[in-house]
């Protein structure tokens, strides 16, 4: 019950990250609960200082502000389990592959073989814990600590990826532009992830059904750059937005 309901409170400062201040029975709408369990969450998250509540009202203190990593891991847990399953059976024996800071990753784990001689690059630190516990050879990209995203980040990690070759870079995002770009909501992790698209040989990038209606401030790279996209069954207008990513598939 615990779950469920931290999974629902991760789904309510998504959606107020994307929409600024919104009405509270407009959020009980989208969440498909009662007003009151609404109000009770944003109690809870008003204590925690993520948002602020006017009257019938509520709004993230900042409509800019990275999402916490494990509020991000309890979002679309089952979707992203799938999605993050998929891209990582991208990847090959003998492989060097750069694992980005989304959470999605870290449930992809398991898709790789274990005794395939797979080397794992990131920045993404609860990763990095979970891979080593199964065995992996892990490569930890040092530099400036996020608290909030549990990732490091800056010139030091940007440089260290400079010196790499990398067979396979899996990237998450936190949505899409209308100018066909991907986006990220935290400016200082475009620097990492521009870096890693020009050190790779093959670039994936993980976007699973909320991101769809999402656009976060800055874009990392153009559809065109990507080789692959894995994300949720498509609609027929959704495949078409996306039409010039050479591969997409769907989980």
């Amino acid at each position: 019950m615990e779950r469920k309901k931290e999974q629902r409170q991760a789904e309510l400062y998504r959606i107020l990250l994307n929409q600024g201040k919104t009405k509270v029975r407009d959020l009980a709408m989208q969440l498909q609960v009662t007003p009151e369990t609404v109000r009770s969450d944003l109690s809870d998250m008003v204590n925690q200082r993520k948002i602020i509540r006017e009257h019938g009202y509520a709004r993230p203190i900042s409509s800019v502000a990275e999402v916490p990593f494990r509020m991000r891991e309890m979002e679309n847990l089952q979707e992203k389990r799938r999605i993050g399953f998929r891209a990582l059976h991208e990847v090959k024996p003998n492989q060097t592959v750069f694992l980005d800071a989304g959470s999605t990753s870290v449930l992809g784990l398991p898709a790789l073989a274990r005794n395939a001689n797979i080397t794992i690059v990131t920045n993404n630190i609860p990763l990095a814990y979970e891979a080593g516990l199964l065995g992996f050879q892990v490569m930890v990209c040092s530099g400036a600590l996020s608290n909030v995203g549990l990732r490091t980040y800056g010139v030091i990690s940007s440089e260290i990826l400079r010196d790499l070759t990398i067979d396979c870079a899996i990237l998450g995002c936190d949505g899409i532009d209308c100018a066909k770009n991907f986006t990220t909501l935290a400016f200082n992790e475009v620097g990492i992830k521009r870096v890693v698209l020009s050190r790779s040989k093959r670039n994936i990038v993980m976007m699973d059904q909320t991101k769809f209606e999402s656009s976060a401030s800055f874009n990392f790279a153009s559809f065109k750059e990507i080789d692959c996209l894995v994300t949720c069954a498509l609609r027929p207008e959704q495949r078409e937005k996306l039409k010039m990513i050479p591969e997409i598939i769907e989980v």
